[in-house]
């Protein structure tokens, strides 16, 4: 399979996309169309969003600014610029990405030598990045909000629309569990399957062994977050 075809068979024949990937991994496509498709909707956003009012909104969330003087507040709105939050953003993008993907990757091989689903740290890479990709959708949904928006004070978390927090709960920025749950979209459960599938597809184990494997870090990294936003 091409990238279009392997990417169009995460959908109708997971599995065959799997054993493909197997055969011949690779992770360019499936990483740069993620990392382009997210740092350019941010450009977007940020070229359009009210700035004034986005940063009077995070100011007023943020208690450390009641401490500040009033010339250290116009200072931090002053260096808060439109173009300082995107490219900010952009960066932590590009660089934070790879990053999550790689030490997924990292588990996958040292876990994978221990329990004897021994492949190498590139395949671990590719099945990474592609398990990944369902995330353009959310992407394109937000391409659609900006599109059909009538407004442009718009709020990270509202961009975020398949958020379970935007979707759900609707915590403020103040209260606990805002980022955790600001953090997980409706398309998460689809990539952790896709992941648990993939396992499974290169291992030949069971469904139980492959969820285990696959999801262990999440459960980890979720419920650790959970326990620090709700119990701290």
């Amino acid at each position: 399979m091409n990238n279009m075809e392997l990417a169009g068979a995460l959908v109708t024949s997971p599995s065959a996309a799997f054993a493909d990937l197997k055969e011949k991994p690779r992770f360019w496509f499936p990483l740069l169309t993620v990392c382009l498709t997210t740092a350019a909707i941010f450009i977007w956003y940020y070229s359009i969003v009210d700035i004034e009012w986005l940063k009077d909104r995070l100011f007023s969330a943020n208690p450390r600014m009641d401490q500040m003087s009033e010339q250290q507040r116009e200072a931090a709105g002053k260096f808060m610029s439109a173009n300082f939050l995107m490219w900010s953003s952009v960066a932590s993008i590009v660089i934070t990405i790879p990053i999550m993907r790689a030490l997924e990757a990292v588990y996958f091989t040292l876990a994978g030598n221990v329990i004897n689903v021994r492949y190498k740290f590139e395949h671990w890479f590719a099945l990474s990045c592609w398990t990944g990709l369902p995330h353009v959708i959310g992407t394109a949904a937000m391409v659609v909000y900006l599109l059909t928006a009538n407004t442009n004070q718009i709020s990270n978390e509202e961009l975020s629309l398949l958020s379970l927090n935007e979707l759900f709960f609707h915590k403020s920025m103040t209260e606990p569990g805002f980022a955790l749950l600001s953090s997980i979209t409706l398309i998460h459960p689809w990539v952790w399957w896709l992941t648990v599938l993939g396992v499974r597809v290169w291992s030949g184990r069971s469904w139980l062994f492959s969820s285990v494997f696959a999801l262990l870090p999440v459960v980890i990294l979720y419920g650790a977050w959970a326990a620090w936003a709700y119990i701290r």
